[in-house]
């Protein structure tokens, strides 16, 4: 994944998931624009799924979701970008392996997904499939 000069997002790679998010799963040997006219700051990439904040600090992810690691409620996997957590605003952005990290404009953590070792930092061992707040 890249942003380019403009805030444009590209993508490109492995599509098995629809982590690309060009609404395939086709193999991308070669950059495609995702969300044409809309701009983005952060971008993160996991094996499986895909996460952007665009300029307005939206949360987008999408791809594989088997542990509700996109966070937007399901464990449905999504070909195209989704917005999670509609009406808080973020700026950083991590997606590991199966779970997400993000941290919005006013300091706060969030996490969701995969949770069976604690890594997402609230004191359980369950997955999360909406981004839980992890520190106040």
């Amino acid at each position: 994944m890249a942003i380019d000069i403009e805030g444009n997002l590209w993508t490109w790679g492995d599509n098995t998931w629809g982590q690309v998010g060009d609404g395939t799963k086709m193999y991308k040997k070669t950059p495609v624009q995702i969300k044409v006219g809309t701009k983005f700051v952060e971008i993160s990439a996991g094996s499986s799924q895909s996460s952007a904040i665009d300029s307005e600090g939206n949360l987008w992810t999408w791809g594989d979701n088997d542990s509700g690691q996109l966070g937007d409620g399901t464990t449905t996997e999504k070909l195209s970008p989704v917005q999670i957590k509609s009406g808080t605003k973020f700026k950083q952005i991590v997606i590991p392996l199966n779970y997400g990290l993000a941290i919005d404009i006013e300091g706060n953590l969030w996490g969701w997904g995969y949770n069976s070792n604690g890594q997402l930092g609230d004191g359980t061992t369950i997955d999360k499939r909406i981004p839980t707040k992890i520190i106040y």
